[in-house]
Parts: structure tokens; C-alpha cells; sequence
């Protein structure tokens, strides 16, 4: 049987984790390396089985005793908190998720926004590709919304009849891109990028069609409103299902099982930060956009949108001493 000091030995630098990571949440220090604390408080709770059945005696089940005292408070302290932990969330842990997963979130923004702009680019010189890309159907949605002398609000007073059933069709639509784009994360990141490419070159397409064969201004000054947190939302959503992904592919020290856990606890963040963001890009969508303000009136409500989502994303919750 292995001695307790071999035992100890063995075992410290795990040990030596879990008090890290205690330490860090009595501070209010969160971020993504927390996700470890259950898994790590099931491991030292597993020792202490183990010490009080060998009896390693009093000093070393004491420590673990205390360390198992003190995560289950961690862990009880970041389950609960109600309308706290939302705010919690929203306003610390989501943008933090976002910063913590960089390399993703350029990946993923290009993964977007490079066929977005590409056909943006070259579907007024050459609208065949947008045409093929939108079909007929969405051609002529296109040209019924945007046209010479159409208007989006009229298309869509006829169509929905309330600005509530707009925001109950966007929240139905937006968010469905949003899980979708997360889902596909299960199939090795593969799912997200292709929902990534395909909703960046469709709507590229559509805003090149817009050029050619509608009325840019009633276009821009429509979508000025809600673009940011709409839009972002999606790069978001791919990114939690790219981590997902490569939770799979690349476990690391884990195995698979383990690190697609600990990858879906900070996938889901993501997600629901996501989710939260489209859902209030569907609200100025439908309560908002839906009305007849003045185009410049629009547009500045567009840049406005613009600032506060990308500085949310890149400030917000972010503590100088953690992030540095």
C-alpha cells in the first residue's frame, strides 16, 4: 500500500490546482480556467475516500477535508445566484469567454465576413452570382422589400401585421441560425464553418443584389439599426460550436469524453451570450427598425450600435491585473 507520504507526493500538484482556483473565486478572479473546479473537486473528494480508508492520518485528511469543504461552496456559489448570475454573465463572463477564445474569434469572423464582403464586393458586376445564390424566391423577396419604390415597412406590415409578430418571426429565425451554428461544432468544427460561410455569402449576395437591382439607401438605412449585435451574434455562435469542435479533435491532456465537458461548459457561455445578443438585435428589429425614422437618423442609431457592441466585447468586464 502506498504510504501517505508518497500519497501526498503524488498527488499535490492537483492539490496545489484546487486551492489556485478556490483562491481565484474568493477573489472574483473567474475565467475560463474555473471550468476545471468540478472535475478537480471530484478528484479531491475521491482522496479523501481514499485517506480516511487508509488512514493517512489526521494533518492530511484534514487538508483535503478543507479542500473539499471549500469547492463544494465554489461550486454551490457559481450555480445559484438567480438574476446575480445572469447579470454576472452578461456583463463579465460572456465578453471575458469572448476575449479568452481570440484565435477563434478571428477565425471566425473571417470565416464570415471574408465571403461576405467578397460578394458584396462583386455581385454588382457580376450579379449572376448573387442571383444563383438567392434563387428566385429571394430575389423577388428582395426586390418586393428593397426595390425602387418599395419599402421594407409596408412588405412588412402586409406580411407580419404587428411589430410583435416581427420580433416573434426574428427571435424565431435569428436564434435558430444562432443554434444551428453551435450544433454544428458536434461534427469537428466543420458544421459552424460551413453555417459561417453560408449565412456570410448569402447575405454578401443579397446586399450585392440590393446594389444592382434595388435601393441601397432603403436597404442601409433598414438593416443600420440592428446589424451589429445581429451579425456578431453569428460570428459568436460559431465560435462556440468551432470550441465544441475542437474539444473533440484536440482534447489535449483529456480525454474526449472530459474535454468536450470542460469545452461545452465554456461553449455554452458563448452560446447563450450569443443567443442574448440576437435576441436583442430582434427586439430594435422589431420595434425599431420597423418604424419611419429619417435615414441619418438610422445611421447614427447604426454607428451608436456599432460602438457599444464592439466595445462590450472588447472592455467590458475586464479587469487590468487578469487580463493583462
Amino acid at each position: 500500500m502506498m504510504s501517505p507520504t508518497q500519497f501526498e507526493k503524488e498527488n499535490e500538484a492537483r492539490w496545489q490546482r484546487l486551492e489556485v482556483l478556490l483562491n481565484e473565486v474568493d477573489a472574483g478572479k473567474t475565467n475560463a480556467n474555473v471550468e476545471e473546479l468540478p472535475q478537480l473537486f471530484r478528484q479531491v473528494c475521491h482522496d479523501l475516500s481514499v485517506a480516511q480508508h487508509r488512514m493517512y492520518g489526521s494533518r492530511l485528511v484534514g487538508r483535503l477535508n478543507t479542500l473539499a469543504i471549500d469547492g463544494y461552496r465554489a461550486i454551490e456559489r457559481r450555480i445559484s445566484g438567480g438574476w446575480e448570475k445572469l447579470v454576472m454573465m452578461v456583463f463579465k463572463d460572456f465578453p471575458r469567454a469572448v476575449r479568452n477564445e481570440r484565435g477563434l474569434f478571428w477565425f471566425c469572423m473571417a470565416m464570415f465576413w471574408l465571403p461576405f464582403l467578397f460578394l458584396a464586393a462583386w455581385s454588382p458586376f457580376d450579379p449572376e452570382w448573387a442571383m444563383s445564390i438567392l434563387g428566385p424566391q429571394g430575389m423577388i423577396q428582395m426586390e418586393m422589400m428593397y426595390g425602387k419604390n418599395t419599402s421594407p415597412l409596408d412588405y412588412m406590415r402586409e406580411e407580419f401585421g404587428s411589430n410583435f409578430a416581427m420580433f416573434g418571426f426574428y427571435i424565431y429565425n435569428n436564434v435558430s441560425i444562432d443554434l444551428r451554428a453551435f450544433a454544428g461544432g458536434l461534427l469537428g468544427g466543420v458544421g459552424s464553418i460551413l453555417i459561417m460561410v453560408f449565412n456570410g455569402a448569402h447575405l454578401g449576395a443579397a446586399v450585392g443584389y440590393v446594389h444592382h437591382a434595388c435601393n441601397p439607401e432603403t436597404f442601409y438605412s433598414f438593416v443600420a439599426g440592428h446589424s451589429a449585435p445581429e451579425l456578431m451574434g453569428v460570428v459568436i455562435s460559431g465560435m462556440a460550436g468551432m470550441r465544441l469542435g475542437l474539444s473533440l479533435v484536440k482534447p489535449g491532456q483529456y480525454d474526449r469524453r472530459t474535454a468536450l465537458v470542460l469545452g461545452g461548459r465554456k461553449a455554452l457561455v458563448l452560446i447563450t451570450g450569443a443567443a442574448l445578443m440576437t435576441a436583442f438585435a430582434a427586439v430594435i428589429e422589431g420595434f425599431w427598425s420597423a418604424n419611419p425614422f429619417p435615414p441619418m437618423v438610422r445611421y447614427g442609431v447604426g454607428v451608436i450600435m456599432w460602438t457599444l457592441t464592439l466595445g462590450y466585447l472588447f472592455l467590458c468586464g475586464r479587469e487590468k491585473s487578469h487580463e493583462a
